[in-house]
């Protein structure tokens, strides 16, 4: 392992989202980074990206490499799957922050960021590329820009018709739909109301139903993909200090649970999807950095 580099990848192992915080930044900042964890989360390795910000989204593509998406360093790492860093993909200097991989093997990449200039400029579009990261066509999908003003496709998942985009804009209320064949804005598809009508990171899961963090825990969504209705709220522990800050959800490889990460605490709970019952609850050390995570299958 060197400074840039992790281990070889293995079944089970996690990546988490680390960056080393600026102190007295104001907004969580600092230099970017990730770590390895093995399947009991001991800690196997950790590096740097050489990016300044937050990693704010990971992904694990078809020929076992990962991505590391950090939106105002505007840089998107890549790591070969024996843990070696590789080439970053030229990708034109947008803000992209989250990533789906599709069946076909091409990406889509979603600008975190929508500001008119300045740090956080950008346009709030969804990039398709090729696997090899060639571009092939950007939607024009919506945003409103969440509570700062400057949010815009932070999060994306696929719905099961491999057709309709969910993604939203954090701590914004909206969740919206595109369609990508014909790219058409579907419009919102689910508006959060319980205060503070936040929403964060989303993931689908077997069956079709969506999950999606909204700070206190998580709400599970049901319906055709264009007009999702409240199924079910998932609470999640509270911190013994501070605000809860539960803030992404990630299906886990095996399809009957996942895992809640809790951004501002740097915990991570397993929630199982037949009970909602929270399995485990385990404290990472990775206050206002623990934005992503993917599990090696």
């Amino acid at each position: 392992m060197t400074d840039r580099s992790l281990l070889p990848l293995a079944s089970g192992d996690l990546v988490v989202t680390a960056t080393r915080l600026e102190a007295g930044a104001r907004y969580p900042t600092g230099r970017s980074a990730l770590r390895l964890l093995g399947p009991d989360l001991a800690l196997k390795a950790e590096c740097e990206t050489g990016g300044t910000g937050l990693v704010a989204g990971l992904g694990l593509l078809a020929d076992g490499s990962l991505l590391a998406l950090d939106p105002q360093a505007r840089q998107v790492a890549r790591f070969g799957a024996d843990g070696r860093r590789l080439p970053d993909p030229d990708l034109g200097g947008h803000p992209f922050g989250s990533v789906v991989a599709l069946p076909s093997g091409e990406l889509l990449l979603g600008e975190h960021l929508c500001g008119a200039a300045g740090p956080f400029a950008g346009t709030g579009r969804v990039h398709r590329v090729t696997s090899g990261f060639r571009p092939l066509r950007t939607y024009a999908t919506a945003w409103n820009g969440g509570v700062s003003g400057f949010l815009g496709v932070t999060h994306m998942a696929l719905a099961p018709d491999g057709v309709t985009l969910w993604h939203l804009s954090e701590t914004g209320p909206l969740l919206y739909a595109h369609d990508l064949e014909e790219d058409r804005r579907l419009g919102a598809v689910f508006t959060a109301t319980d205060p503070p009508a936040m929403l964060f990171g989303l993931a689908a899961i077997p069956g079709g139903d969506l999950l999606v963090a909204n700070g206190s825990g998580l709400l599970r969504l049901s319906g055709p993909p264009d007009a999702l209705r409240l199924l079910d709220r998932i609470p999640l522990p509270a911190p013994a200090s501070g605000r809860p800050g539960w803030a992404n959800v990630v299906l886990r490889p095996s399809g009957t649970s996942v895992f809640a990460l809790d951004f501002l605490g740097g915990r991570l709970a397993e929630v199982a999807l037949a009970t909602h019952e929270v399995t485990r609850l385990l404290d990472l050390g990775l206050g206002s950095s623990l934005a992503s995570l993917v599990e090696v299958p």
